[in-house]
């Protein structure tokens, strides 16, 4: 029995150990087929070489004032860009710079832009005199900036310091010949507000029969769509323009310079185009930067009065 179990115990591990080196031969092959497969078949493969023009359509991004001063701005990467013109193919580009009169600070960007520059500015503020002063100083051209009634204001303003369709004529009349007078060098007018008044034919033919005598130019902010400016000017041939971009709605230098590559684009399309800014250091920062790369492309920097006479 002993010697029985023995003899078959024995031939058992003789088939036991036969079997482990049947798997251990199959796991070795298996290991090396992955081995093989690794080296030949997981290579990291090489990303293709990104199509011609890719890569520009990005998000604007605002440049670094340092870095990018008088190189074109990030945002022109756009669909909108166009192709470099020889000076002057690229439109005409008239700026008005409104609000000004409550300080003088920004004055110092109206000597280091020598381009021309409409320097609109508000009545009776403490430093109405003074911009004006600076403006002539600088040969930039002077604009009355003219409070009219909006149709929705919360601003505080002092009595008969805006002028609204609710007036007689002779009060019209007196504020803003009384407006005129505190700026003797302007050669223009644009709207203050003005939402509701632009709208009121009967209130800017006053205005503007005064401003016909005087020889005076009239630009419609175009704070409202329904504004009968436009009409009421052409029907009383008095020199008129309107704005077509507002440059900083959006007080931040992304949106200005999205601003900026609209106004290019509607010059490049139509051949001229009237932007307004804001008596603000950013915007004429910004506009400090960018006209020079505005000139390179083509376009070329006018004053109101001027594009009146060449359109």
């Amino acid at each position: 029995m002993t010697v029985n179990f023995m003899a078959k115990g024995k031939g058992k591990k003789s088939s036991v150990s036969h079997d482990n080196m049947k798997v251990t031969g199959v796991v070795a092959l298996l290991f090396l087929a992955v081995v093989v497969f690794f080296l030949f078949f997981s290579k990291p493969k090489e990303e293709p070489l990104p199509k011609k023009g890719l890569g520009v359509h990005k998000v604007f991004k605002a440049p670094v004032v340092k870095k990018f001063k008088h190189l074109p701005p990030a945002a022109f990467t756009s669909p909108w860009a166009s192709p470099k013109f020889s000076s002057g193919g690229g439109g005409k580009i008239a700026i008005i710079i409104d609000d000004w009169g409550q300080s003088v600070s920004n004055c110092k960007y109206l000597k280091e832009i020598a381009e021309p520059l409409e320097v609109s500015i508000l009545p009776g503020l403490r430093h109405t005199k003074d911009v004006a002063r600076c403006a002539v100083l600088y040969n930039k051209t002077t604009m009355l900036h003219l409070p009219l009634e909006a149709l929705y204001n919360n601003d505080f303003y002092p009595p008969d310091y805006i002028i609204r369709t609710t007036m007689t004529t002779a009060l019209v009349q007196k504020i803003l010949n009384e407006d005129l007078e505190q700026l003797p060098s302007i050669q223009g007018v644009n709207n203050h507000m003005g939402s509701k008044a632009t709208g009121d034919e009967t209130l800017m033919r006053i205005i503007f029969k005064e401003l016909k005598k005087k020889r005076l130019f009239f630009v419609d902010s175009m704070t409202a769509r329904n504004s009968v400016c436009a009409r009421l000017a052409d029907s009383m041939d008095l020199a008129f323009s309107k704005r077509d971009v507002f440059l900083d709605n959006v007080n931040t230098r992304e949106a200005i310079i999205k601003q900026i590559m609209i106004l290019a684009q509607k010059a490049r399309h139509r051949g001229y185009a009237v932007a307004i800014g804001h008596d603000r250091h950013l915007t004429m920062q910004v506009l400090e930067e960018q006209i020079p790369w505005l000139e390179s492309q083509g376009f070329e920097i006018v004053s109101i009065k001027d594009l009146l006479k060449k359109r």
